[in-house]
């Protein structure tokens, strides 16, 4: 991946204004490769939303460890991070994913059992998101529902994106529990 130049200075050279905390530099770098970058994670992952996350999660990490990055390709560098970065965010999405085939499959079958059981699991699913705080359930149907990015609830919300980030780990993990739960009474039936 080799990005276009607007001017004369190379990439390692605003790598190493970067460094020395130049949010210019910054800018340039940003303007020269968003595209590229943003275009190569949504090939990838089959989503501009996602693809935006992870452009901008490339240039906050960036600019957070510019003094300690040793980068001798800034091309090289950012071509491996996009592709760590959008690597993550399918992790991240797979068993959602996978859960979501499940259902279409059961809506497309007669199988009255499994029918009931994926009434059965999206009343536990409403259930279990019922008992949580309002503010999670705010930020979790902003993130999953609405499908807005972190960055795009931190804003509107006024929080960080780690703090948004934590809400909906914390949402997940009790989902987890309650499907986990699900399952084995489904089982013990």
């Amino acid at each position: 991946m080799s990005g276009p130049r607007s001017n004369s200075e190379s990439d390692l050279q605003l790598f190493q204004q970067i460094k020395g905390g130049s949010r210019v530099a910054f800018r340039r770098l940003y303007d020269r490769y968003w595209k590229i970058l943003f275009h190569s994670s949504s090939h990838f992952l089959k989503s501009d939303t996602g693809a935006k996350d992870v452009v901008q999660e490339i240039f906050t990490d960036l600019w957070v460890r510019r003094e300690s990055l040793t980068i001798q390709n800034v091309s090289a560098y950012l071509n491996q991070a996009v592709r760590f970065q959008s690597l993550k965010q399918l992790r991240k999405q797979q068993p959602a994913d996978i859960h979501e085939e499940k259902f279409q499959d059961i809506l497309r079958s007669n199988c009255t059992q499994e029918k009931i059981e994926f009434t059965d699991l999206l009343e536990t699913l409403e259930v279990s998101l019922n008992q949580l705080p309002e503010k999670y359930k705010e930020i979790f149907e902003m993130s999953r529902l609405k499908d807005m990015s972190n960055k795009e609830i931190a804003d509107k919300l006024k929080l960080s994106r780690r703090t948004v980030e934590w809400y909906v780990g914390a949402v997940l993990k009790h989902l987890k529990a309650s499907m986990l739960l699900f399952q084995l009474i489904v089982l013990i039936k």
